[in-house]
């Protein structure tokens, strides 16, 4: 299977030691605001409908980093998103082991797993995943996601 990562012209990344002991000693977020965006992300992102995320989740000035690329900005990630979606047009993506580091009145963070999987238009299969931090804000009372990193999981699995 190929990394969408290498797919989109990501390099190895190396992951933070501090995140996964954050990650180890949370509380459970039951507030609302950053985990209905959360939920709103996990259920809009199969559409592959940008529109959609830019007007319900994505902050207009989020920063999204996969690995070593970063993208700056609504344009710079609807254009990874997008291509994305070119490349891989079936693609589902889920998130799960959300873990809720922090939350207050302005912003939340939380650290997951990703996975994806599809085929891409000559008929490849791709599938892979990783781990991910998304914080969130709140901007004019309306919670969006700022800012997501995905690397390659750290994390052993819990099996």
């Amino acid at each position: 299977m190929i990394d969408r990562r290498v797919l989109l012209g990501a390099g190895a990344a190396t992951a933070s030691a501090a995140l996964a002991n954050a990650a180890s000693a949370h509380t459970p977020y039951s507030g609302d605001g950053a985990s209905e965006v959360l939920q709103a992300y996990r259920r809009l992102i199969n559409r592959h409908d940008f529109d959609l995320l830019e007007q319900q989740v994505i902050a207009h000035d989020a920063v999204f980093v996969f690995s070593n690329l970063r993208h700056e900005g609504i344009a710079a990630i609807r254009s990874n998103f997008e291509r994305t979606w070119s490349i891989l047009p079936d693609e589902v993506y889920s998130m799960s082991d959300v873990v809720w580091l922090f939350s207050c009145d302005e912003h939340a963070a939380c650290t997951l797993r990703y996975h994806y999987s599809g085929k891409t238009t000559e008929g490849r299969r791709m599938e892979g995943g990783g781990q991910g931090v998304l914080i969130f804000g709140r901007r004019q009372g309306q919670w969006r996601l700022m800012l997501e990193q995905l690397t390659p999981d750290t994390r052993r699995n819990s099996a």
